[in-house]
């Protein structure tokens, strides 16, 4: 269906190895993410069309870069996916799947800095979280 597709996500991961759903991992909530920071407080936002049951796919590069950044040492992987592909409400082309084999690991480790987290949040429209 399409030619690339990227998943921001969890270390360590290699071409070959399948990703699927963890509804119990809280780890990879974004810095300044409006809608990450009202999942950590416990209250998700009415737009928020995240589903625990599923994992996220993008045909946005640089999207998928922001969601590795917020785990520990996170990676940016080349997958493809099998089955229904549901769009979610994100500023990109986005998708939920039920899982998604890696096929190419492109970056073992996605670090920005807090201009380069600031520029792409303000290119996707995220608006950050003041207190």
């Amino acid at each position: 269906m399409f030619e690339r597709l990227f998943h921001g996500g969890a270390p360590g991961l290699r071409v070959g190895d399948l990703i699927i759903p963890d509804p119990n991992r809280t780890a990879h909530l974004v810095d300044g993410c409006p809608t990450c920071e009202a999942r950590r407080a416990g209250s998700p936002l009415e737009s928020d069309d995240n589903d625990p049951t599923r994992v996220y796919v993008t045909t946005d590069r640089d999207y998928a870069r922001i969601y590795a950044a917020g785990y520990p040492d996170g990676a940016l992987y080349r997958v493809e996916v099998d089955g229904d592909m549901v769009p979610s409400n994100d500023p990109v082309p986005s998708w939920g799947v039920a899982s998604a084999r890696i096929a190419g690991v492109l970056d073992r480790l996605v670090r920005l800095s807090d201009h380069d987290l600031r520029r792409l949040m303000r290119r996707y429209e995220i608006r950050e979280v003041t207190a």
